[in-house]
Formats: structure tokens, C-alpha cells, sequence
């Protein structure tokens, strides 16, 4: 049986609809007492930048980022929303990101969508194949192609 309190999970997000579906499966999964971090991560300015430079980076990056996650709790389905949302905006690689922000808030599962970038993409590297190298807890990874049998499922 699953505790009172609903469940904890960590979900990636950058406003792809794979991570729309990620964020609505991490809301399901959590239940309706359950908590849904959802977490943008964005690539901290480069070195060469000088501290004036880079205050103004983070703060236009930030600014962006926030407006990305805003825009997550509005296009929410119905049924989702008893679950509590938390977002969370971190400078980085992403996949060590949403390593990071799981463990830091003890999360039951991290939720991340793939973008299906092909074979290529997959040779350089993915953040869900990243993801599940360095979790410490389980990585559910929605594939690209049932992001829209995801999407249109009806309502439980």
C-alpha cells in the first residue's frame, strides 16, 4: 500500500512535448497526494565571460527557464491536478541535474522523456542514457514513440 503522504518524483523538463508526457506520467505515477519535482536544467555561461557577463547569463537564462517551467502546471490534464508540483531551475549538465535534485529531495523516481534524436544523437550520448548510468534510484524513460499513445490515453 502506498504511504499517505503520495509519492516523490523528479521529472525532466525543457517544454519538448517528451517532457510534457515525462511531467503528466511523474504525476500519475506520484498520486494524488504525491509531489512532482519538476527540473530544468541550463548550461552555465562560458569561462571567457566576465563576472558581470555571467550575472547577466544566468539571470537571462534564469528568467527563460522559469517561464518554460511556468508554462508545465498550465497545460496540466484535469485528473492531475491534486498533485503537488515544486519546480526547480539548476546550472548544468542535465542528466546530473536530475541526479542531483533526486537525491537532494530523496525522490522515489526520476521521470525523463526520450526525444528519439536517432542513432547518432545516441552515439554522442543522451541524457537518459546518461541518467541511468549515475541515478541512485530508478529511472522510468518514456520512448519517443509513446509519447502520443501517453498523451491521448484517457483518463483512468
Amino acid at each position: 500500500m502506498a504511504p499517505s503522504h503520495g509519492r516523490r518524483l523528479v521529472a525532466g523538463y525543457d517544454g519538448s512535448p517528451a517532457a510534457r508526457c515525462a511531467v503528466a506520467v511523474a504525476a500519475r505515477r506520484a498520486g494524488p497526494r504525491g509531489t512532482v519535482c519538476v527540473v530544468h536544467a541550463y548550461r552555465p555561461p562560458p569561462e571567457r565571460y566576465d563576472i558581470l557577463d555571467r550575472d547577466r547569463w544566468h539571470a537571462d537564462h534564469r528568467e527563460r527557464a522559469q517561464a518554460l517551467l511556468d508554462t508545465v502546471l498550465l497545460t496540466g490534464d484535469d485528473e492531475l491536478l491534486d498533485t503537488n508540483y515544486e519546480t526547480v531551475l539548476v546550472p548544468g549538465p542535465t542528466a546530473a541535474a536530475l541526479a542531483g535534485v533526486a537525491t537532494a529531495t530523496d525522490a522515489d523516481e526520476i521521470v525523463v522523456g526520450a526525444r528519439g534524436l536517432g542513432p547518432v544523437r545516441s552515439l554522442l550520448g543522451s541524457v537518459s542514457h546518461e541518467l541511468l548510468t549515475i541515478a541512485d534510484r530508478p529511472v522510468l524513460v518514456i520512448p519517443a514513440r509513446a509519447v502520443d499513445r501517453i498523451a491521448h490515453r484517457p483518463a483512468a
